[in-house]
């Protein structure tokens, strides 16, 4: 009888450490379920953060050339530039620029307007080329457009000028120039 009773016993140790094996191997399953939607979940910020990284520091304008009109007076009133989207540019909405004008003792900000004339405060934007992508309101892959506007004080002779161009999501155009010294024409490039 003793035999037996020995055997009943191992058998109920084999059983406690069953039941421990099989409760390690619950815990060490969540655990990695844990683990691998953390990763997921990571890898997919990454991926995001990837993106939006790539499309701050690539998406780019570049100006063409600046000129300005009504120069028969001895001051330039109103200014256009041709611009285009660098490579590997995102497409800007032109709602969301902010164009800046600089001049010695005056800077403006101006905002896309499509729907009112070229102002101190506002600008319009004319297509020249028009991309195989193009959407109203937008500089996308392709198009070349001309934008219009008025500095916040007619430029002078010899005058240093800073337009920047910002958009929303990207980083921003500058070009810096300087008027003539000799201001006489109607019509005048101004850059480069």
């Amino acid at each position: 009888m003793k035999s037996i009773i020995t055997i009943k016993k191992k058998a109920e140790m084999g059983v406690g450490v069953l039941i421990i094996f099989i409760a390690m191997l619950l815990v060490a399953a969540i655990a990695a379920g844990v683990l691998i939607t953390t990763v997921t979940s990571l890898q997919q910020k990454a991926l995001t953060t990837g993106q939006e990284t790539r499309g701050e520091i690539s998406t780019h304008s570049n100006f063409i050339e600046v000129s300005a009109t009504d120069g028969q007076d001895g001051d330039l009133e109103n200014l256009s530039f041709i611009m285009r989207l660098a490579a590997g540019s995102d497409p800007i909405d032109l709602n969301d620029v902010l164009l800046t004008i600089s001049l010695n003792n005056m800077t403006g900000n101006l905002r896309y307007d499509p729907a009112s004339d070229p102002s101190t405060t506002t600008f319009n934007v004319t297509y020249q080329v028009t991309g195989t992508e193009n959407r109203d309101g937008f500089l996308v892959r392709g198009d070349v457009v001309e934008v219009d506007c008025i500095p916040p004080r007619d430029l002078i002779e010899d005058e240093s000028v800073r337009i920047t161009f910002i958009p929303k999501i990207g980083t921003q155009s500058i070009v810096e120039f300087r008027s003539p010294s000799v201001i006489s024409r109607q019509d005048m490039v101004l850059f480069p």
